[in-house]
């Protein structure tokens, strides 16, 4: 089983979490329930659902896709164990917020590298999969 990892910036915000919160009841449940997925294996790391950037640049990253009412991307990157780093969280409204998003989840990693610590294992909602 996979473990899934959230980015904690230096100041104690984890993006992860204050968009899954500004998320509603709905697809917060459909955006859990696919980390569920990964994090068991079951769900393959394979377009549709995830892309994988084949740009050089951000070769390291994947794209979790989501339609929940909107378009609900998420950036992540695997470690060495293939476990899942959560990165930038965003709702996809122009081909422009994939940019930017892609440039803060560099960001991310570079402070992770210089930074372990700014990683927390993710903790499930009770409320999350109903699984």
């Amino acid at each position: 089983m996979k473990k899934i990892y959230v980015y904690t910036s230096q100041e104690g915000e984890t993006p992860f979490a204050a968009f899954l919160d500004s998320l509603n009841e709905k697809q917060q449940k459909k955006l859990e329930y696919a980390l569920k997925c990964m994090s068991m294996g079951m769900g393959s790391l394979s377009e549709p659902q995830v892309k994988h950037f084949s740009i050089e640049r951000y070769r390291r990253l994947y794209e979790l896709r989501e339609k929940a009412q909107i378009l609900i991307r998420v950036i992540f990157a695997l470690d060495t164990k293939e476990n899942v780093i959560l990165l930038s969280p965003f709702i996809k409204r122009h081909k422009r917020d994939t940019s930017k998003a892609l440039e803060t989840s560099l960001k991310m990693l570079e402070d992770i590298k210089r930074n372990p610590a700014a990683l927390s294992e993710y903790a499930f909602s009770p409320k999350g999969c109903g699984k």
